[in-house]
C-alpha cells in the first residue's frame, strides 16, 4: 500500500517536530502540532461542504451495528482494515507492529490513548475532542503532544540501544 497524502503531511509535521525538539523549541513544536491542526481541520471543512453528507449525520437506527456513512466506507478496499479492527482506544496497542511502540502505548495514560486513538487513528479533529472531553483545545493538544513525545523517547533509546544510526 502506497503512502498517501494525509501519511507525507504527517511525515512532514514529524521531521519538523523532532527538529525543534532537537534544538529545545517547545513554543515552536506547539505552534507547528497547532498549526497542522488548523490545517487538518481546515481541509476537512472544505471537504465537507462540498458532500452531500445528511445521510452520514444522522444517528444510528435501532439494530443498526453502523452508521450509513461506516456502511458505505466498507465498500472501499482502502477503508476496510479501519473498519475490522476494535474501536477501542483501549486496544490502541494492538495496531501498531513494532513491539517497543506496542508496549510504550500500552504504558499511556487513558487520557493520552483516547486523544491518540480519536485523532490519529479516527481522524476526529482535536477541537471536536475537546468539547467531547470537556476542556480546551490546547489540553488535547498537550495530551497528544506528551504521548508522541513517550513513543519518540522509547523509539530514540531503541534506536540507541540497538546500535543504529550510529
Amino acid at each position: 500500500m502506497g503512502k498517501t497524502l494525509a501519511d507525507i503531511r504527517e511525515e512532514k509535521l514529524e521531521q519538523k517536530i523532532q527538529a525543534l525538539a532537537a534544538a529545545g523549541d517547545w513554543q515552536g513544536v506547539l505552534q507547528a502540532l497547532d498549526a497542522f491542526d488548523a490545517n487538518s481541520e481546515r481541509r476537512e471543512l472544505r471537504h465537507r461542504t462540498g458532500l452531500d453528507i445528511t445521510l452520514a449525520d444522522r444517528g444510528p437506527q435501532t439494530g443498526e451495528r453502523f452508521r450509513p456513512a461506516d456502511l458505505l466506507r466498507l465498500s472501499r478496499r482502502e477503508d476496510w482494515e479501519d473498519m475490522i479492527f476494535s474501536q477501542c482506544s483501549e486496544d490502541l496497542h494492538q495496531l501498531v507492529e513494532e513491539a517497543p511502540i506496542s508496549t510504550v502505548l500500552q504504558e499511556l495514560t487513558p487520557v493520552q490513548k483516547q486523544v491518540l486513538f480519536e485523532n490519529i487513528i479516527l481522524d476526529v479533529p482535536v477541537k471536536d475532542i475537546a468539547r467531547a472531553m470537556g476542556c480546551s483545545h490546547r489540553n488535547v493538544t498537550k495530551h497528544r503532544q506528551r504521548a508522541l513525545e513517550k513513543i519518540r523517547l522509547s523509539m530514540a533509546r531503541g534506536v540507541r540501544d540497538s546500535g543504529e544510526g550510529l
